[in-house]
């Protein structure tokens, strides 16, 4: 990938504001002040005119001082082991987004960082978001270690969460080329390196506690200045004083060396460090440009796979059967694993096996907030991705949708990496992760804490995984028609669902699923609730690749005879409601209306009596088939 493309963009620093140092200003005065009382209570048999130009000699190199407070700040810290710069915070303790209230236990930041010294040579710590009173503290904790302060301009007050993360942005850079804000960098002396950095974040503990400007600046600060110090392999750890864990993601668990209390210390692998701070800081960029010349890719490709999960029910079956193919169609030869509970049968399992899948066997997840028999009970069974650890990388896919190129090339992209879906959030849909056992338990400890927005997995992920990096929708696209979508844009849908060849990456099936209507048409035309996921077009997309598969396969798509009742069910009532699509009146000519694997077969019968008994709750397509998003 080229230089210039927008996941390579350095984020600038803002530019210094001189007069937010008005307090380097009155103390200077004061030391200028004592200074005249200590010449004259030494000099006052002295001759006036020798007096009056030192007098003029001290005022003049005050005003130097106040003219170039940045020169002054540097020889404070080359003249003296420990910087009394307390004036540092007086200019900026009224933003609440950097303001933390943690008790630091100088008891664990100790034991944190005991075992780091080694010989004679003396640590080199670095500090962000202390206080003066908090510095005071360091330089008696380390008594022979090098402490220092790192100064850190505050972001702007118009950048918020929202503008870091907005619901849109112009992928196809139409009228615009998105463009994310500057974050200030950390401000150090060129060439100075550090053996710890240690920051002190901000934690409410409120709902939305991670979605925190202040609080991912200064993790990203920390970042840029554990890579800057880890030139020729010198090693630097992070230590973060905070009651919250850190971006999970930019520094992961398997990089945690100690945690006492609300210290947490890591030694962060500064390459992958490196490659994480090239992205947008948030996804008002594209971190992999929709119209990239070229396309990085990963190395080891031994250790990456692509994965999916059934669990509770096995009508995604055939969904996942036909994704394999689509994947193998595309031209990937990655892994292909699959994560299954006991619900599957054996029968199912040699399916998913023939298809190219390797199947795990697991132990469902049950959801704690979850109703009982409800469509969200077990789905957080998908926190067993991160036990794959025999694999480095995970691109996981839901069962109902198609590769229609390939995708690789997201291999070489962090965790989490994902297409937006509303408001500040992704779509867990396809997403990047990166297996890590203590990843999993991080997952577990929180899940009678932390509240999906959705009830679901993909609300609980973004909880957790705040700071994500996005990628065109076109790699994720959803079959769905949007209430405000206009004509124009609803052609435009169309005209890339079938595209030939394909335009979408990937093509994400909302609504009911193709396997679970006849091939005739898009059964979401006939129930009114679901017409918003009609497309014909996009119904024949998935069709071709069922086609071209082996028969073998193409036997775990067959219907089921209360299912070909409830097909039935659905077109009488759009035949009597007289719909004005008018797919009610298409003759069926899927050979699966005939083909019966069942004991009971006559589904006939059934609509005789459908709607008693609860038969339509049980039976209905969509039971089965609740779109995900």
């Amino acid at each position: 990938m080229g230089p210039l493309e927008p996941r390579y963009r350095p984020a600038g620093g803002a530019p210094e504001d001189t007069t937010k140092r008005r307090t380097t200003k009155s103390k200077s005065f004061k030391d200028v002040e004592n200074f005249e009382v200590l010449v004259l209570e030494k000099n006052c048999g002295c001759k006036f005119k020798s007096l009056k130009i030192m007098i003029i000699a001290i005022v003049s190199a005050t005003v130097l001082t106040l003219i170039t407070p940045t020169l002054y700040e540097h020889q404070l810290q080359s003249a003296s082991r420990y910087v009394d710069v307390g004036w540092m915070w007086d200019k900026t303790s009224s933003d609440p987004r950097y303001a933390s209230s943690v008790d630091v236990q100088w008891g664990d930041v100790y034991r944190a960082l005991r075992n780091l010294k080694s010989g004679n040579q003396d640590l080199k710590v670095g500090l962000l978001n202390f206080n003066s009173t908090e510095y005071g503290s360091w330089t008696q904790l380390l008594p022979d270690s090098h402490v220092s302060i790192i100064r850190l301009e505050h972001a702007k007050e118009s950048i918020t969460w929202q503008t870091l993360y907005p619901e849109w942005i112009d992928e196809e850079e139409e009228t615009e080329i998105p463009a994310c804000p500057s974050l200030p960098e950390p401000n150090v002396r060129r060439g100075v390196r550090f053996d710890v950095i240690a920051v002190k974040l901000p934690c409410t503990r409120v709902a939305g506690w991670s979605r925190d400007v202040g609080r991912l600046h200064l993790q990203l600060s920390a970042a840029k200045l554990a890579v800057a110090s880890s030139k020729r392999n010198h090693k630097v750890h992070v230590l973060f004083v905070s009651d919250c864990f850190p971006i999970p993601n930019l520094f992961p668990c398997k990089n945690l060396v100690r945690h006492e209390g609300n210290a947490w210390l890591y030694s962060p692998d500064s390459k992958a460090l490196r490659e994480k701070l090239r992205l947008p800081v948030g996804s008002c960029e594209l971190a992999v440009p929709l119209k990239a010349k070229s396309r990085l890719f990963s190395v080891d490709r031994r250790r990456e796979a692509y994965a999916t999960i059934l669990h509770s029910a096995s009508e995604y079956v055939c969904g996942a059967i036909t994704a394999a193919q689509s994947i193998r169609q595309a031209g990937s030869t990655r892994d292909l694993v699959i994560l299954v509970d006991e619900s599957i049968s054996d029968h199912h399992r040699r399916g998913l096996e023939a298809a190219g899948w390797k199947v795990r066997i697991i132990e469902r997840i049950r959801n704690p907030k979850a109703t009982r028999d409800a469509y969200n009970e077990w789905n957080y069974s998908k926190f067993r991705l991160w036990q794959l650890t025999d694999y480095d990388k995970i691109i996981f896919i839901d069962a109902d949708l198609l590769i229609l190129r390939n995708v690789d090339f997201l291999f070489a992209m962090p965790e989490i990496t994902a297409t937006g879906n509303n408001a500040t959030l992704f779509n867990s849909g396809v997403m990047v992760i990166e297996p890590s056992n203590c990843t999993f338990q991080l997952l577990m400890d929180h899940i009678n804490e932390i509240t999906s927005y959705n009830g679901g997995d993909q609300g609980y992920l973004n909880e957790i995984f705040t700071w994500w990096h996005r990628i065109p929708k076109h790699m994720n696209f959803l079959k769905h028609f949007w209430e405000g979508d206009t004509e124009e844009m609803k052609a435009k849908k169309t005209q890339l669902f079938g595209a030939d060849p394909p335009i979408l990456y990937v093509l994400h099936y909302l609504g009911l699923k193709p396997w679970l209507c006849f091939k005739d048409y898009d059964c979401n035309w006939n129930n009114p609730g679901m017409r918003e996921f009609a497309s014909d077009v996009a119904h024949a997309k998935w069709w071709k690749v069922h086609d071209n598969m082996p028969r073998k396969l193409q036997s775990y798509c067959l219907l089921r005879t209360r299912q070909k009742a409830g097909l039935e069910w659905d077109r009488r009532q759009a035949e009597k409601a007289n719909s004005e699509d008018g797919h009610w009146r298409r003759n069926v000519t899927d050979t699966r209306l005939k083909a019966c694997f069942e004991k009971f077969c006559y589904w006939e019968s059934m609509l005789l009596h459908w709607g008693e008994n609860n038969n339509r709750t049980k039976s209905s397509p969509a039971t089965a088939s609740l779109a995900s998003s």
